[in-house]
This record gives structure tokens, C-alpha cells and sequence, in this order.
């Protein structure tokens, strides 16, 4: 009989049930018709919790031209001042739920990065805006302070790295391969030619070990060094192209290691002669 009982009341406790969760859905859509900004109460608070203290939510009525609520205030504005947006509606896309990310400034703060989520009401007119202002200050500061760090004073302290082969030697490939706007182990043999002219130019090639310093910066054998100086004298020797006047000594340097190489090349064959 109590099974029985239970049975019969199990369909009026459900009855009840959708009847309280009819009641409160009823109260919600009320609410709504009285304030249509309370469902967005939520979204604006959640927002602001996640990026505080970074960023300001304020919620705006259009009707009224008022702040409806406004989380982490980053001036002395607050619920009930003029949102001072006169205008802003009819400039807000009919097509479009948001406007930005944009670029703002608020009083007492460096650069902001805003945007705007429009709020229209049942019969689709726009009746209010929820805009966040992200402060992005701090980030802009601390990309200042980082290219403080990481910028010289001075382009090159020459009376420290002239007297280092190696440093001369890795500045020229750098700056060649930031010229070319290309890695250096890309350049063509054409490129390849050129810049071996330039530090052939600059006189570095009268240094001891210059060939062993060249190759290793422009990642390729000593041999192609040695290649590629000849190509350079003879463009030279050819007449193709103009060159500045050449370091004292430089022309001499380059010769002298080109021809070593060549009397290297040929000592096998003469001992393959005999």
C-alpha cells in the first residue's frame, strides 16, 4: 500500500517540480523585462575577475546614455554617471555583435586595448554596449625595457673588435647576410664572391689565419676560400666593376694566398709527371 502511495504521488511531486522550474524561468524573463542588462551582470564581473587589476568592464544603457554597472574602475566613474557615447549607436555596424579590439587611452593610463560587445534587446535594437578596457601599459613598458637591454650604446667599440680577427671577421658575414636578406649558408657563389671581396677589402686577409677564420664564419672549406679569392682577383684583373682603392697591402695579401693555393694544386700533378 506505501509502494502504492509513493506511486501516486510521484507524478503530483513532478508536476511540482516543473511548475517551481516554470515559476523561476518566469521570474528570470520578468527580471529581464524590468532590467535587460541583469543577465549580463555575470559575464561582466567574470571578466573582470580574470584580468584584474589589468582591466576595466563597464556595462552602458543606450536608452538612458548612463553607466549601468562598472567592474575595476580604472578612473572615478561609476554606476549612474553619462557614459558620454552620444552618437555611438548609429556608428555601431547593424551587421556586426562587436566592435575592435581598438586602440584607446583613458585618463592617468598609458595605452589601452578596448573592445566592444553590442547588446540588443528582443526586437533586435541595439540597447546597450559591454565594453572592456584592457591596460596595456605594463606590457609596453616592459617591451621598453627589454630593447633597453638588448640595444648597444654604441653600434662598435672598433678599438676593441679591430684588434680581434675573428670578431672583424664574423661582423662582415653578419652584415652581409642581413644585406642580402638571406642566411649565409643561401648565398650564391656570385654573393659568396662578393663578400669575400669585401673582407678582402677591409685588409683582413694580411692577418695570420684569416683564411681559417673566413671559412669557418661563412660555414664552407678552406679550399672554396681559396676559390673565391682567385674569382676576386681575377674580376679585379678583368676589369669588371669599380672598387674603392684597396687597403694598403691588400691586393698584395690576396695574390700571395691565391697563388699559394694554385702552387699547391699543381705540385701533384708535376709529381704525377715525374
Amino acid at each position: 500500500m506505501a509502494s502504492g502511495a509513493k506511486s501516486r504521488q510521484d507524478p503530483t511531486g513532478m508536476a511540482e517540480q516543473d511548475r517551481m522550474a516554470a515559476k523561476t524561468r518566469a521570474k528570470a524573463v520578468a527580471a529581464t523585462a524590468i532590467d535587460p542588462f541583469s543577465a549580463y551582470f555575470s559575464v561582466g564581473e567574470a571578466i573582470a575577475a580574470l584580468l584584474h587589476p589589468h582591466a576595466e568592464v563597464v556595462l552602458h544603457d543606450l536608452r538612458t546614455g548612463r553607466i549601468v554597472r562598472i567592474w575595476n574602475s580604472f578612473t572615478d566613474r561609476q554606476a549612474g554617471d553619462l557614459s558620454h557615447l552620444a552618437g555611438a549607436k548609429d556608428l555601431f555596424p547593424e551587421n556586426e555583435s562587436i566592435l575592435g579590439p581598438y586602440e584607446k587611452a583613458l585618463p592617468s593610463l598609458g595605452r589601452t586595448k578596448s573592445i566592444t560587445a553590442g547588446l540588443r534587446g528582443p526586437d533586435g535594437e541595439l540597447i546597450g554596449f559591454l565594453c572592456t578596457n584592457l591596460d596595456v601599459s605594463v606590457i609596453d613598458n616592459a617591451i621598453a625595457v627589454m630593447q633597453a637591454f638588448a640595444s648597444p650604446e654604441l653600434k662598435r667599440p672598433d678599438p676593441l673588435y679591430k684588434t680581434d680577427l675573428q670578431a672583424r671577421v664574423d661582423y662582415l658575414v653578419r652584415d652581409f647576410s642581413i644585406k642580402m636578406n638571406k642566411p649565409i649558408d643561401n648565398l650564391t657563389r656570385q654573393e659568396r664572391v662578393e663578400l669575400i671581396g669585401a673582407i678582402d677589402q677591409d685588409g683582413l686577409f694580411q692577418a695570420r689565419n684569416a683564411v681559417k677564420h673566413v671559412s669557418r664564419a661563412m660555414k664552407i672549406s678552406r679550399a672554396s676560400v681559396y676559390n673565391l679569392l682567385a674569382a676576386v682577383n681575377r674580376s679585379e684583373s678583368d676589369g669588371e666593376g669599380e672598387r674603392p682603392a684597396p687597403a694598403s697591402g691588400r691586393s698584395a695579401a690576396a695574390a700571395r694566398i691565391a697563388a699559394g693555393q694554385a702552387q699547391q694544386e699543381k705540385k701533384p700533378r708535376k709529381a704525377a709527371a715525374r
